[in-house]
């Protein structure tokens, strides 16, 4: 009996689904647009992504550029101190 129940409900399901789930070429068409179009905008972002991540590296570098120069300066300031401190 639950297995008649079971096969009926499928057997439901299974033409409510064909007949409210079948899509037009039309509606095909559209979707396939609005994919291509978000696959688009997908490239898009992905580029400026790395356009990005290339712009963050030199930022870095030349921020580490800095930083050593810096710290350069440093030194010889503390080297410049200590002399002029021990005269």
């Amino acid at each position: 009996m639950v297995r008649k129940t079971f096969t009926k409900l499928a057997a439901a399901a299974l033409v409510a689904g064909l007949v409210s789930g079948c899509a037009t070429t039309d509606q095909l068409k559209q979707m396939q647009a609005a994919i291509d179009q978000a696959q688009e905008r997908a490239d898009a972002a992905l580029a400026a992504a790395k356009a990005a991540g290339s712009r963050a590296a030199a930022a870095m570098d030349a921020a580490t550029a800095a930083q050593n120069q810096a710290d350069e300066c440093s030194e010889r300031c503390n080297r410049i101190m200590s002399k002029a401190m021990s005269k």
